[in-house]
């Protein structure tokens, strides 16, 4: 019995969810998020405003706040700036900048590129799920916003959140309404908009049903680690209730299409949960029946130039709408 609590725990981990009821969370006020007099650019440490510990029973329940860091970059110009906060993947935020980072700045976007790993001592989760989920990282992009609030040089209400892979299904968890009544309840900074690249959306779980902004997703057509498909019906699935939710795949692209550079290769040691269609009874858990043979090793990635120039056409398009 206790191997299989543990293989249930490792699908939805690899399935990029935490895994409780929708009882609400109660934080407990932890120190500010940066100290009285932060830079205005740079790396900036802060605290995230709680975190989320995984329990015996594959719960999650809120725990003291975090420290961990991002990098905030300004667009030229005198601004309050627009901003995009950027969630790097399962390796880490090596490629952010060169793959979006000055891109976003040309348009007039500061960018913020968040460091969920190195604060807590982590090198790459792609091998290694348990280490960190996904919805363990939505208060890191809630304690970004908070941050980017308190710099002069920024517009707090227009602020969007770009997650990659891992930092996709942060991007989607972070989307909830249950995530915004959390973390940014009332007289706190909610983000306008969410861009998740390549996110995992195959488990089902109540509070995805109900998004606090537009949410636009970005995936590829054959991607075989991530795939377009559960995003598309997740997608028109909000739509047919009435939410603004809307997907752009994108033909012959792999798992991390928008990296420069990135040779098409597959990776024969990395966590797959492509195959796992979990249900979940809430976002923190715990997880739900699935069957043990899903879970699989390796997962192609691969850039690909036309589909990394359709995203920033697309991307320019939606971030103009979304924060005017």
């Amino acid at each position: 019995m206790l191997g299989w609590t543990r293989m249930l725990w490792r699908i939805a981990i690899v399935l990029l969810l935490g895994g409780c009821a929708q009882d609400a969370l109660v934080l407990t006020p932890g120190p500010p998020s940066v100290g009285p007099s932060p830079p205005e650019s740079g790396v900036i440490a802060f605290h995230t405003p709680a975190s989320l510990a995984r329990g015996s029973d594959g719960r999650f329940s809120p725990g003291p706040p975090e420290s961990i860091s991002g990098e905030l970059q300004l667009p030229q110009g005198a601004g309050p700036f627009p901003a995009v906060v950027l969630a790097h993947g399962c390796t880490g935020n090596a490629s952010m900048e060169r793959s979006w980072g000055a891109t976003l700045r040309g348009w007039g976007y500061a960018t913020f590129v968040l460091d969920s790993f190195r604060g807590r001592g982590i090198l790459e989760v792609c091998t290694n799920g348990r280490a960190l989920s996904p919805l363990q990282r939505v208060p890191d992009a809630y304690g970004a916003l908070r941050v980017l609030a308190e710099n002069p040089k920024i517009d707090a209400k227009r602020v969007a959140l770009m997650g990659f892979s891992h930092g996709g299904a942060l991007a989607m968890i972070a989307s909830t309404q249950w995530a915004r009544d959390t973390y940014a309840p009332a007289g706190q900074p909610a983000f306008r908009a969410f861009l998740p690249f390549y996110p995992n959306c195959n488990a089902t779980y109540p509070e995805r049903n109900r998004i606090s902004a537009p949410v636009r997703i970005h995936a590829g057509e054959v991607d075989d680690w991530t795939p377009a498909r559960p995003c598309a019906e997740l997608a028109a699935t909000l739509r047919a209730a009435g939410q603004d939710a809307q997907i752009e795949v994108y033909p012959g692209a792999h798992h991390g299409f928008d990296v420069p550079g990135l040779a098409v290769a597959y990776r024969p040691n990395v966590n797959n949960g492509s195959g796992c269609f979990p249900t979940m009874a809430s976002v923190l858990g715990p997880a739900g029946a699935g069957a043990t043979s899903c879970l699989k090793s390796g997962a192609t990635v691969g850039g690909n130039p036309a589909a990394a120039a359709a995203a920033q056409r697309n991307v320019r398009a939606q971030l103009a709408e979304l924060l005017k």
